[in-house]
């Protein structure tokens, strides 16, 4: 995953739970505070989200950050593909994980 998803994954995670994510006004402290990049590769990383409409950068008495609906969506997509498509068990863990499902059912 490229790095500046990681800082999608974070402005997400700070306006999931509005009402209205979107027109969340996000600063730039609520995205330091959870970073661990210097404010310098945020602002790349911003530029870059920007780009590509995943975020809007509002300049107004300070610096704002907006998630779009876009963003929004591929924030999703990301944190629910943390398992490969073309993953899978060997048939040797497959019998170990079935194995252990059933003692634990029992």
């Amino acid at each position: 995953m490229e790095a500046y998803f990681e800082t999608l994954l974070t402005i997400y995670s700070i306006v999931k739970s509005e009402s209205s994510p979107e027109t969340y006004l996000c600063t730039p402290h609520e995205i330091i505070l959870r970073q661990s990049q210097d404010w310098t590769t945020i602002q790349g990383h911003l530029d870059q989200l920007e780009k590509e409409t995943f975020i809007n950068v509002k300049h107004l008495d300070k610096i704002a950050v907006c998630i779009t609906s876009k963003g929004i969506e591929k924030s999703k997509t990301l944190k629910n593909n943390f398992v490969s498509n073309n993953f899978s068990f060997s048939n040797e863990q497959a019998a170990l994980v079935t194995k252990d499902l059933q003692v634990k059912i029992e």
